[in-house]
């Protein structure tokens, strides 16, 4: 895979005609760059192989031509343009299986259904007991509760947990799909493995949510050949370990640098952009003080021209911030991390507690707006 120039957009609230912070990577020479790009007047720091600069967008389009080859500097033009277009505008509606996802209008709600006996916040509530009943129940007040979509799984991937074997896991989720499927909810697939995500899709499901961080292409090939959505997460390594993998020179940029090579990788597979929800993975190989900056980065995320989902919900990393160690007292932590997500251009937000969640974000919208629409995603 050839790697491409990428303009990461920090910020362009001044509008594409004024001074914009950006960060520049990935180009063949970037002293060149830097060297021709200074005589505008930009303020500019190399860190790196990552070129950070305030200057308008007409001066790096100029250096980029004078320092660049013709191929190269075209490219970071149009990266260029494409990322402050995305920062500046709504994300994209997401196709997924038929249906289109509104996330261009207001963030949708993922409500959380774990059909485990070890997630760390629900683990055995829903599962063996009362299986699959429970679980269904639970589903269907969520969604009565507002949400939009269903993210349904089988298998914990807290920091620590031990897999479970495919038989497992479908046994564990499709009961719970079939009867959502039937109800007519747009469910989502939380997996890591292509035959519980393939009999999932066959049943109905609508969107792949690939807890392996692209790990296994399968599920990328799955999502092309069915229509369905297909969420990319940053992670590394697997639950089990995922916590003694959390060195980064800078996470902010390693994270979107990461999904920018997985939106490549998913074209590459024959998996549309426009099928593509992308996800920094809060908490998934990530220390508190890292969730907590790709939480402020969400603006620089929508730089890929991708819907950004959240999954910040009841996370320990919370404890951090709030100073409440237990999972029962992060409520409040999280609507706070989900009312500024969606405050930052999220356009999904997975949460376990549905009814507060839309009563927060649905506040705080009309706050930063003026607008108190909220209406129900078509079915």
């Amino acid at each position: 895979m050839e790697a491409a120039p990428l303009v990461r957009i920090v910020d362009a609230s001044l509008g594409v005609d004024a001074q914009v912070s950006l960060v520049v990577s990935r180009v063949s020479h970037p002293d060149r760059l830097k060297s021709a790009w200074s005589s505008s007047g930009a303020t500019l720091e190399r860190i790196g192989d990552r070129v950070h600069a305030t200057s308008t967008v007409e001066a790096l389009a100029r250096a980029a031509g004078r320092s660049l080859e013709l191929d190269e500097a075209r490219a970071v033009d149009r990266t260029l343009r494409e990322a402050v277009a995305a920062w500046l505008g709504t994300a994209p509606p997401i196709k997924a299986r038929g249906r289109l996802l509104p996330c261009n209008v207001r963030p949708l709600v993922m409500g959380i259904v774990n059909v485990t006996p070890d997630s760390f916040a629900d683990g055995g509530q829903l599962y063996p007991d009362g299986h699959p009943g429970r679980a269904i129940d639970h589903a269907r007040t969520l969604v009565a509760a507002g949400a939009d979509l269903i993210d349904l799984g089988g298998e914990s991937t807290r920091p620590g947990a031990t897999s479970v074997d495919a038989k497992e896991e479908l046994a564990r989720v499709m009961p719970v799909l079939r009867a959502l499927v039937s109800d007519g909810v747009c469910v989502s697939i939380d997996t890591m493995k292509a035959e519980v995500a393939a009999e999932a899709l066959r049943e109905g499901a609508a969107i792949v949510n690939d807890v392996s961080a692209a790990g296994n292409p399968e599920l990328i090939a799955l999502a092309a050949r069915t229509g369905a959505a297909y969420v990319l997460m940053h992670a590394r390594a697997t639950p089990a370990d995922m916590q003694d993998h959390t060195e980064y020179d800078d996470v902010v940029a390693e994270v979107f640098e990461f999904l920018a090579d997985g939106l490549q990788v998913c074209e590459e597979n024959g998996l549309a952009r426009e099928q593509v929800i992308v996800d920094p993975g809060i908490g998934f190989a990530k220390t508190a003080e890292q969730s907590l900056a790709l939480l402020r980065a969400v603006p620089q995320l929508r730089s890929l021209g991708r819907p950004v989902l959240i999954g910040a919900s009841r996370k320990s990393f919370l404890a951090t911030a709030s100073g409440e160690e237990g999972v029962d007292d992060r409520l409040t932590g999280s609507l706070t991390a989900a009312a500024m997500a969606a405050g930052a251009g999220a356009a999904f937000l997975r949460v376990h507690d549905v009814a507060e969640t839309v009563q927060a974000v649905r506040t705080a919208r009309a706050i930063a707006t003026g607008s108190t629409d909220w209406d129900p995603v078509t079915r």
